[in-house]
């Protein structure tokens, strides 16, 4: 019985200090408060990395983010332009920033138009927000819905 106690009360520190650590954590007193900003904003709030991009059907799930391309950041410059912010590893040799058009049709719109696509806003916060959007994609004469799903990340 003793040892069993000894065990739960270890458990319960052990989680706690677990949850205390946790770095993307709520209650560590960190979180980014985005209360009282247009989705516009937050997305202007600071830099972001392109965490994911899963394309996903009923067969398979592909993930779309280049090796090269995964230590990048965007920043939202404006309400029209982000810069793609090139790190240490280039898909191309001497490969350099680059400007490309953003928008939102008004600053709280459930939708952005971002990567030369339209992505309905799932979920946003100070440190993260999530796209998503839905396709049709033809293989071989058979249409299938396609789904699509970006994580950004704070930078």
């Amino acid at each position: 019985m003793i040892m069993k106690k000894t065990l739960l009360t270890l458990s319960a520190a052990a989680l706690l200090f677990i949850t205390g650590c946790d770095p993307d954590s709520k209650s560590n007193g960190n979180a980014i408060d985005i209360s009282g900003k247009t989705k516009q904003e937050v997305f202007m709030l600071h830099s972001w990395e392109l965490s994911s991009w899963l394309d996903s059907s009923s067969q398979d799930q592909v993930e779309n983010i280049e090796a090269c391309a995964k230590d990048d950041f965007y920043t939202f410059n404006t309400t029209s332009q982000v810069q793609v912010n090139r790190n240490t590893v280039k898909c191309i040799a001497g490969e350099a920033n680059d400007v490309f058009p953003w928008s939102m049709t008004t600053p709280n719109d459930t939708k952005v138009s971002l990567f030369t696509y339209t992505w309905d806003i799932a979920s946003m916060t100070g440190e993260q927000i999530v796209l998503r959007r839905k396709y049709y994609f033809n293989i071989g004469g058979t249409t299938v819905d396609m789904f699509s799903k970006v994580v950004l990340k704070k930078h």
